[in-house]
């Protein structure tokens, strides 16, 4: 039995079916064709809906808050600047072909490296632990500090307390730092290795709680003090606080072991033979040496004096400066050639004909083009006066202001119930550094009625606190809080945010504020001027198409 037809063929049926057919590829087409749809005209060059799709996915969302129109027009003041920088010739400016064969070179070795290197790291969670431990980032101090001005008082104050004088009456008397002479020369907080500078990291971080520093050199502000510091607490500090960080050292580490191990191999394989003479000759006549002289021969190639004066100037991003064969031979054989055998086998593996470093090197090349454009006919012509720089640092004071500052009393006990009763009378206005005093197990803030000070920086080394302070008003009692430690009681003192005061760094980060203020709004104007020089048609409906 022959199997029935699912259509019977019929010339009505087949003129039917070829009607259905021509409207269904019509609406496939339709569907295609808005990708091409003209949305402007640039000085005769059109922007197509896909273009503008493209454009839009790459962009913030900030450049997005006008809707469709606005991110025509900041697609339109592209082209303009594109079409003004091509006339310019901005593609032959020494900075923007500089930083363009940085980038690419960069680029093109992160790629190799990322295969190479990167790709064969492993960390293990022993690794992790046993660099916590050892680089002392298991430890959360709480500093006292005596601060002085000269080295000659630091070496007396160290003698007074290696004969038993009080640190903490020492600090009341002589420390010049205001905020916690009054308070023995306690810091008041807890901080980790990393919120130290590296002067104090050396000096107290192999410390017992009680003990005292030598005098540690600091720089506050723009001046020179010298700062005994005493060890008056430590807790744990979790690997959570500072586990990031110990990753990417140890992947910095293992990085350039590899990295260093890979460069030995292809100089091996490679195997240089300079030639010193041409290397003397160089360092006699400079920039005027002969270019084609060959300063290293090496297995498949030559490296002539014009080829090491490129790599010098990649490298260094400045040319040659006057040095002796010695140094010159140094930069030869730890850094041009390396990287000269590097950038062979990049070539090697294709990895500049990959399709996404093209695109990445095409979108850079216009990020340039327009930051090179910018640069001659904006930047260079900004001027800031220290007039207008003052009168930004008085009218915003809330970008000179330290982070806010919490200071609490805390009292921290081994149960649920005690810590409950102290709630309870700290509530009903019992005396909050006497409670402390009598039942805090967290000995560190015993000399100073159980306080703490809290902010950004100490976030990760009370967490559960930090997040429950916030909530909490100056004079209200907050807790019982279950913390690692323990249950933590805790009433609320105070919070404050101090000014940065006027100095030169503060100085420096409000004249950047106006330039960076001034450079937006000539290029503003910039950009407006150059639709009066190249023609800008919109095609009016178009977007309501998309």
């Amino acid at each position: 039995m022959r199997p029935r037809p699912l259509l019977r063929y019929s010339p009505a049926s087949s003129e039917a079916g070829l009607r259905f057919c021509l409207l269904v590829l019509a609406a496939l087409g339709c569907a295609q064709e808005p990708e091409k749809l003209v949305l402007a005209q640039v000085d005769g060059e059109p922007i197509t809906a896909s273009e503008f799709r493209e454009f839009d996915a790459r962009i913030p969302a900030g450049m997005k808050e006008g809707g469709p129109r606005q991110v025509l027009e900041s697609l339109i003041d592209k082209k303009l600047l594109l079409r003004e920088a091509d006339a310019a010739k901005m593609a032959e400016d020494r900075w923007f072909k500089g930083e363009l064969a940085r980038f690419k070179r960069a680029r093109l070795m992160a790629l190799y490296l990322e295969r190479e290197v990167v790709a064969k790291i492993d960390l293990t969670p022993e690794e992790i632990e046993r660099y916590y431990r050892h680089s002392g980032r298991h430890r959360a101090l709480r500093l006292g500090g005596i601060m002085v001005e000269s080295a000659e008082q630091a070496r007396a104050i160290t003698d007074q307390l290696a004969t038993g004088a009080d640190f903490h009456q020492l600090a009341s008397a002589h420390s010049v730092h205001e905020r916690t002479a009054g308070r023995g020369g306690d810091t008041g907080i807890y901080q980790t290795r990393d919120q130290m500078s590296a002067a104090t990291v050396e000096q107290v971080l192999g410390l017992a709680i009680g003990g005292v520093s030598a005098p540690v050199r600091e720089l506050f502000g723009h001046d020179d003090f010298y700062v005994i510091y005493k060890v008056l607490d430590e807790i744990p500090a979790p690997l959570s606080a500072s586990e990031q960080i110990i990753v990417e050292e140890l992947t910095v580490q293992k990085r350039e072991e590899r990295l260093q191990a890979l460069r030995d191999s292809l100089v091996q394989a490679y195997a240089p033979v300079p030639r010193p003479a041409a290397i003397q000759r160089l360092v006699e006549d400079g920039v005027m040496a002969d270019q084609a002289e060959v300063l290293c021969a090496y297995r498949g190639g030559e490296l002539t004096v014009s080829d090491f004066l490129a790599a010098y100037e990649l490298l260094t991003g400045r040319s040659l400066p006057a040095a002796d064969s010695a140094q010159v031979a140094e930069f030869l054989h730890h850094r041009v050639l390396p990287d000269l055998f590097v950038r062979t086998e990049i070539e090697a593996a294709g990895l500049a004909e990959d399709e996404r470093f093209k695109e990445t090197l095409a979108s850079k090349r216009e990020e340039l083009l327009l930051s090179a454009l910018r640069r001659r006919e904006v930047d260079q012509y900004v001027r800031v006066t220290e007039e207008e720089t003052r009168d930004f640092y008085d009218a915003q004071p809330e970008k000179f202001t330290q982070p806010e500052l919490t200071t609490i009393v805390e009292i921290l006990v081994a149960s649920d119930s005690l810590a409950q009763r102290l709630a309870d009378a700290l509530r009903t206005g019992g005396d909050a550094a006497a409670l402390a005093q009598r039942y805090t197990r967290r000995t560190g803030s015993l000399h100073h009625g159980g306080q703490l000070q809290l902010n950004a920086y100490t976030q990760g080394l009370f967490p559960i606190l930090s997040a429950a302070v916030q909530d909490v008003a100056v004079g209200a009692v907050g807790g019982p809080l279950k913390t690692e430690q323990g249950y933590s009681v805790f009433k609320v003192l105070e919070r404050t945010r101090e000014p940065i005061p006027y100095n030169a760094e503060s100085q420096r980060r409000a004249r950047a504020y106006v330039r960076i203020d001034k450079s937006k709004r000539d290029y503003v104007r910039f950009v407006r001027n150059l639709r009066n020089k190249y023609p800008v048609e919109m095609v009016e409906g178009s977007l309501a198409k998309l």
